[in-house]
This record gives C-alpha cells, sequence and structure tokens, in this order.
C-alpha cells in the first residue's frame, strides 16, 4: 500500500463503529470487527454471504435500501432502528445508510453504519480486504469514510489538518480543501481550543480521550454541542505520527436534555423528585377546576409558586393573581383589607375604598399564611367561600364576586384548630384540595438541579459579572448534608452570597457559608480524618490540591481557583505552603 492509503487504513484501524457493505446483489462485500461484534458473528466471515442472514433490522423488513437505489432515497438517517440477534432482546441502533460508488461514480452497493443508541461515538475499527487493488480499496475506504454521520479528521504531530472527511464538512460548513495544512484549533475554533484540548492532551499523553463535551463554531458563527474522542495515528514502525478524532454532533441530545429539564420545571418550580412530580401532577389535576386549594409546607417551600402555578394553568390566567399576606396585616385593618371599607366607616376611612376580593374578580386570590388570620375576621371569609358574597366595612349594600381562593399556612392548622385559634368550618371550606410542598431535606435529589438554576438566575442579576456556571462537587456534598431550616429561600439566598463572592468560573467551598460548609456530618467526617473541619482548612487544602494539579503553577492555579495571582500568593504564605 502506498502512504496515503496507509494513512487512510490507519484511520479506520481507530474507529469503532459497525460498518458494513452490501453489493446489489445483496453479498456481504466487506464488515468490521465492530459489526461482528454487535452482530455476534465470530470468524472472518461472512464475506460474499448474503445480507439477510446475518443482519434483521426494522428497515431490512420494511424499507430496504437496496430496492430504493434506483430512486435516489437510498442515503438516510434512522435513530432507534432496533438490531434482531437470536437469544438477546432487541437493540436499539442508530443507523446510516449511503450508497457506495465506484471511482466511477457508479452505484455498486451500499454502505451501513451503525451503533448502539446507548454508546457515543468512539473510534471504528479497521475495515481491511485482502486481494483487493490498491486504487479500488482505497476508493472503497474513502467512501466508507465520507459516508459516516459523525465527523472524522485527522492530525498532524503539530496538529495541523491531514484529512477532513464529509461529517467534518456538514458540522462545520468548511470544505476539505480549504482546512488542510491548517491548525485544527483555527479551523474547530473549540471552546477549550486554548486550554485544555483533547487532541493536545492525546498528543502529550500517548493516549487518546473518549467523548469530550466541546462547542465548535462553524463558518456561519454558530456553536455546536459536539463530543469528540481521539486516538494516537501510529505508522507501521508504531511511531505516534499524530491523531484521528471522530465529532459526533450532541445537538440532538442536548435537545433531549432541555425537554428532560424541562420536565423538572413547571412554571418556574423545579423538581425530579417523586414528590415534586406528584406536586405537578396536582398542579394540573386542580387547574381546571374552581375548587378551593389549601397548601401547608414550611416556610420557604415555595407555596406562593404553587399558587401562581395553578392560577396560570387555569380558565383564570387572563384575570387578575392578588396576593393577601395575613401576617402583615394589622388585627384591626383584616376586613378592609380583604372587603374594603366605605368613607367615614371608621377613623381614617376619608374615601371609599377597594378590597382584596374585589381586586381579584374573575381571577385568584391567595391567602397567604391563612392560619394568621384573626378569629373574629374568619366568620367573613367563610361566607364569601360559602356564598361568593360580602359587604364593605360601613356598608349595607351585599357585593357578588366571581374569585377562586388559594390559601397557604405554614402552621399545622388542625392544631389551631384544638387551641381554638381557627375555625374548624373554616379549614373544610379551605381543605378542599390539600397540598403539602415537601421540605428541602425531604427533596434533596433536587438540589443540583436547584443550584443550577439559581446560578442561571444570578447570571441574569448581575449581567456584568462573570458568568458562574456550576458549583463544585464538595460544594453539592455540603449542600446535601445540611438540614436546610429555610428550604429552598434559604438555598436562593446562600447561592446568590456566594455567587456575588466568586471570582472563578464554579463556587468553592470556602465561598458559601461557615454553617453551611461544616455543617455537623461534615465535622464528623472530619473527626474520622476524611476532610478538614473548617473554611480555613478547607481552603488551604483545595490550594494545595490545585497546587500539586498544576504543578506548582501559581498562575495556572490562581486562575482556576478564580483568585487574582496576589491573593494566591497572600494565602500561600498564610498557609505556609510555600
Amino acid at each position: 500500500m502506498n502512504k496515503n492509503l496507509n494513512h487512510q487504513h490507519l484511520i479506520l484501524q481507530n474507529l469503532a463503529e459497525g460498518v458494513i457493505a452490501v453489493s446489489l446483489d445483496r453479498k456481504i462485500i466487506f464488515i468490521n470487527d465492530a459489526a461482528k461484534r454487535l452482530l455476534g458473528i465470530t470468524g472472518e466471515g461472512p464475506y460474499e454471504a448474503s445480507c439477510g442472514d446475518f443482519i434483521n433490522t426494522d428497515l431490512c423488513l420494511n424499507n430496504c435500501p437496496i430496492n430504493n437505489l434506483n430512486n435516489n432515497s437510498c442515503a438516510s438517517h434512522h435513530i432507534n432502528i432496533n438490531l434482531y440477534t437470536e437469544g438477546s432482546p432487541p437493540m436499539p441502533l442508530c443507523l446510516n445508510v449511503a450508497p457506495l460508488k465506484d471511482i466511477n461514480g457508479n452505484t455498486v452497493g451500499i454502505i451501513e453504519s451503525f451503533r448502539p443508541m446507548s454508546d457515543v461515538i468512539e473510534i471504528i475499527h479497521a475495515l481491511e480486504k485482502n486481494n483487493i487493488l490498491i486504487s479500488q480499496e482505497k476508493n472503497k475506504i474513502d467512501s466508507i469514510v465520507n459516508s459516516l454521520a459523525d465527523g472524522v479528521f485527522t492530525v498532524d504531530a503539530e496538529l495541523c489538518i491531514t484529512s477532513f472527511n464529509k461529517g467534518m464538512e456538514r458540522i462545520t460548513g468548511l470544505e476539505e480543501e480549504n482546512v488542510i495544512g491548517i491548525k485544527c484549533n483555527d479551523v474547530l475554533r473549540a471552546n477549550n481550543c486554548e486550554k485544555e484540548c483533547p487532541l493536545s492532551y492525546a498528543l502529550r499523553n500517548g493516549y487518546g480521550m473518549a467523548n469530550c463535551m466541546e462547542r465548535v463554531v462553524g463558518k456561519d458563527g454558530t456553536t455546536l454541542p459536539v463530543y469528540i474522542s481521539t486516538a494516537i495515528l501510529k505508522d507501521s514502525a508504531n511511531r505516534n505520527i499524530g491523531l484521528v478524532a471522530t465529532v459526533k454532533d450532541a445537538s440532538e441530545l442536548e435537545n433531549l436534555k432541555k425537554e428532560l429539564n424541562e420536565r423538572y420545571r413547571f412554571s418556574n418550580i423545579i423538581g425530579k423528585s417523586k414528590m415534586m412530580q406528584e406536586i405537578f401532577d396536582s398542579i394540573e389535576a386542580v387547574s381546571d377546576t374552581d375548587c378551593v386549594v389549601l397548601i401547608e409546607g414550611e416556610s420557604g417551600t415555595g407555596k406562593e409558586l404553587v399558587a401562581r402555578a395553578v392560577h396560570h394553568q387555569s380558565s383564570r390566567r387572563d384575570k387578575p393573581f392578588i396576593k393577601v399576606n395575613c401576617a402583615a396585616i394589622v388585627e384591626g385593618l383584616f376586613e378592609s383589607e380583604l372587603f374594603g371599607h366605605i368613607k367615614g366607616a371608621f377613623t381614617g376611612a376619608i374615601r371609599d375604598k377597594v378590597g382584596k376580593f374585589e381586586l381579584a374578580n374573575g381571577g385568584t386570590i391567595f391567602l397567604d399564611e391563612i392560619g394568621d388570620m384573626p378569629l373574629v375576621s374568619q366568620p367573613k371569609l367563610l361566607r364569601v367561600l360559602q356564598d361568593g358574597e360580602f359587604e364593605r366595612v360601613g356598608d349595607i349594600a351585599t357585593k357578588k364576586v366571581d374569585v377562586r381562593v388559594i390559601a397557604a399556612t405554614h402552621i399545622d392548622l388542625k392544631t389551631a384548630i384544638k387551641d381554638k385559634k381557627f375555625r374548624e368550618d373554616l379549614f373544610y371550606r379551605l381543605c378542599v384540595v390539600p397540598l403539602r410542598m415537601p421540605s428541602l431535606r425531604e427533596r434533596k435529589e433536587d438540589i443540583p438541579l436547584l443550584v443550577n438554576h439559581f446560578l442561571e438566575k444570578c447570571s441574569l442579576k448581575f449581567p456584568l459579572k462573570k458568568k458562574i456556571a456550576e458549583a463544585s462537587e464538595e460544594v453539592i456534598s455540603a449542600f446535601m448534608e445540611y438540614d436546610w431550616p429555610g428550604n429552598i429561600r434559604e438555598l436562593e439566598n446562600i447561592i446568590e452570597h456566594a455567587y456575588i463572592r466568586t471570582t472563578g468560573s464554579r463556587i468553592e467551598l470556602f465561598s458559601i457559608p461557615h454553617h453551611v460548609a461544616c455543617c455537623k456530618d461534615f465535622a464528623h467526617q472530619a473527626a474520622t480524618g476524611n476532610i478538614p473541619v473548617g473554611v480555613k482548612a478547607m481552603e488551604k487544602t483545595l490550594i494545595e490540591k490545585e497546587l500539586k494539579k498544576n504543578n506548582g503553577d501559581k498562575l495556572n492555579t490562581a486562575k482556576n481557583l478564580g483568585m487574582s495571582r496576589t491573593t494566591l500568593w497572600r494565602k500561600i504564605k498564610q498557609y505556609n505552603l510555600t
């Protein structure tokens, strides 16, 4: 083989996607090792065997690609096509089909490349057949490489591009002839090109990396999420001569993740836990009714968000949503706030006033902290719930309203009834549909989702500050250990506090309040020698770890920790790390 062909062989020897070439008479003329493994084939075969004897997919049964060659509809991309093998359950595949053409452009068969849906592309294994002329071999190899749905490109030891398949052209919008010989970072412009790119890492360490998430920039300036996998290219003497990389378009996966995140978000309420999914279902169930809803739960659990969600999912969404904080109203003015008053009804009533129920007419009134409503005012509320009517303070005229009532409380109303602080008949009028908001300590699996949500909120709230995209694993671990007496409201305040303090790209342990970072469970772990007690000790450990990771390079250490070099030098001196 000439050098060029050998180079092509090296590419194919580092690919790991199943590839099969089938002639027009349905004979298998090529099959690589990855395809054999997926099909359960052992040995050298099955060259020249009928493809139907070894391949059985949904496409074979319903729409054989060879049958479509004449009407030019053979080339296609299929997701979730099932592969059937004897003795095994159906295997969902991502399947790509393209015509196989000879050097003269004549169609001589089809190429099928496939991989399990659960696998992310690594590197595809060799396709080689003995006793085929070099020109025919090279032509078929080129056809296969260019028929792959994913991008494949190679670089030399200087990271200059030496080949660029059709998949890469589709991803970037650039043509092979315009990128050969150019540094890969000038072509891809990925987010890690200036940092620790997977190609540089592979060359330096002598082994490849798999499934590195990157965002590359296309010809038109748009960014595209991709997975990049790399492997070393070696010559016949086993010397490293460059790299081969496969690039998989991750847009579809990213869209699926967005859809999944939306399932965990309901009207700005975040949660994937079973408890929260049940809350979402309950909101949907009650939204199209006018029944009274009582939301119970500790302070800071998001009761108002649920009330707003019920309103905005209902047919009253275009009408007013009026919130009343019962705990904030002076007892003597309670009825005036809810039902209004007329001029002269009492000292200081210098003009007529419209109450909250009138303002909410046609819409929803949210009575927050209903347990703090004065006992003397409760009969009037009961009347509104029963008959939809009331009188303003000092007035004799009865007013009718059409208002949906949603109430919330952080106290146990049944206990308040026993203590003669709340009417039992009012409780049963309010508690037509009870919803209990779980505390954050009951749904800790939602904490990572909530952290990401609040970080995104902070990025919008503080647009002039460098965006912080994540919290460290140590921070998430501390959050999972903490009991959260203030629930979600406390978590949001802590994230905002840390966001303001942090200068790096992620929130570290020493940026969060001491009582959270050093909660009792962390202190217990520290007593056994697992982690240090106190934020200073944690900060010292973190700096030591980062210095070691960067081989003492203080510039990179400061950058990774989100500190200025001056601050890092001061802390190194403070902790005697020199």
